[in-house]
């Protein structure tokens, strides 16, 4: 597939935005808030905690994006609104640095606000996969998007992780270097998609007001509501790719929980991201062969799998049996993350009425994508009524099962006719 300037500048933002996921989201910042910035704190609360606030996130830009989207989209404004989120989500990022031990209420603060911006940034460059490719070639275009951007988030991530080992008795500082490193790798690589894609203009456009945001996007909810396979498959999406992301998010704050040394959790972390990048491959030729539906199936089982492990762990009081449940999940998480991401987007694509890709998007984006708000709060609540965060990865089994239940319902346009499977 030959790429234009415009899309290789395109698949740039998501390696830029790989280092805030991986190296923020995924790992430094939820170490810091358990060892440093909750010092004092019940481990499980804080757990608790870490999981409301990102719940919390998902919630508001799930809700806060998709209103600016249909202000951007009707004064062609995409891009301006990416870069007033990038902007927020890097100097929220970097003023992580400037909180203190003890400064729990603070930091969760930075860390809402650049988890927000870091959400609603997505769901506008998303918004821009319409513009640089057309209807057939935006499936390789996605998926390219998502095999490097794993190596957008390893690069930054290595050279955190050289750091963390050199500075391993200053523990702190070297979070602080992380925070920096992936604010800067976020911005820098963000450069060349403001200089070279260029946002599609529509013929007539007009200024749109907050209230005509609200309204079209009310207009938007009750067509996707006239397509019911569509509108099913959001559901089905909402509640599998939650529970992903949630096992995704919670994993380090567990890992504290559990004992496994800093060192042990940043080998693995990286070690997925060398997994996900063949795995994630794997699954689309797999798809070509016998469906993206059987394949989303899989996926689903496997993370059913991977919440049943992590359920186990606290019914083991040794040490070696609680990193081995923790570390063989850990492994299956890296063989199919990537799948089951790649595959909805593309499965999805072939529900969307034609010329209403942009608008049907900004849905999937809300429904899950850059949202995640139910996982977190099962893990909260596990953790305040049964004292161990790890059964609330075990209750994901339940929207899991749900999610796949509902994506079986699912007719794609062959299926109608009786022509053809998913």
């Amino acid at each position: 597939m030959h790429l234009t300037r415009a899309q290789l500048s395109w698949i740039c933002y998501d390696m830029a935005n790989a280092a805030f996921a991986l190296i923020v989201r995924t790992v430094y910042a939820p170490l810091f808030f358990k060892d440093y910035s909750a010092a004092g704190m019940n481990p499980t609360l804080a757990t608790s905690i870490w999981g409301y606030v990102s719940a919390g996130a998902g919630l508001a830009a799930g809700l806060l994006a998709p209103w600016l989207g249909s202000i951007a989209d009707a004064n062609a404004g995409r891009k301006r609104f990416l870069a007033a989120f990038l902007g927020i989500g890097v100097a929220a990022t970097l003023a992580l640095c400037f909180t203190g031990r003890g400064d729990a209420g603070l930091m969760l603060i930075f860390y809402f606000t650049a988890l927000v911006a870091y959400m609603g940034s997505n769901s506008f460059y998303d918004a821009l996969l319409p513009d640089i490719a057309s209807r057939g070639s935006s499936d390789k275009l996605s998926s390219l998007s998502y095999a490097w951007g794993y190596v957008g988030g390893v690069i930054p991530f290595l050279v955190c992780l050289g750091v963390s080992l050199l500075l391993k008795d200053a523990v702190t500082a070297a979070i602080r270097f992380a925070f920096v490193a992936a604010a800067a790798w976020w911005i820098a690589l963000a450069i060349p998609m403001f200089r070279f894609v260029k946002e599609r203009k529509r013929k007539e456009v007009r200024r749109a007001s907050a209230l005509d945001g609200f309204r079209k996007l009310w207009r938007t909810a009750c067509e996707i509501r006239q397509h019911r396979d569509a509108a099913l498959f959001l559901v089905a999406y909402f509640l599998y790719i939650d529970g992903v992301g949630t096992i995704l998010m919670m994993a380090a704050p567990i890992s504290v929980d559990i004992g496994i040394p800093q060192g042990w959790l940043l080998l693995t972390i990286l070690a997925l991201q060398f997994l996900a990048f063949p795995f994630t491959i794997l699954y689309g030729a797999l798809a070509k062969q016998y469906g993206a539906r059987k394949m989303l199936y899989a996926a689903i089982g496997v993370y059913i799998l991977i919440a049943v492990l992590v359920g186990l762990i606290p019914l083991f009081d040794t040490p070696g049996a609680k990193w081995a449940l923790f570390l063989t999940a850990a492994f299956l998480i890296g063989t199919s993350q990537g799948g089951i991401q790649s595959l909805s987007r593309s499965f999805f694509t072939r529900l969307i009425p034609a010329g209403q890709a942009a608008e049907f998007f900004g849905f999937y984006n809300i429904f899950g994508k850059f949202t995640t708000i139910l996982g977190p709060l099962l893990v909260g609540l596990a953790g305040w009524l049964f004292g161990y965060s790890e059964i609330g990865i075990a209750l994901l089994g339940i929207p899991f099962l749900l999610g796949g239940f509902l994506l079986g319902k699912v007719r794609l346009p062959a299926e109608r006719k009786g022509t053809a499977h998913g």
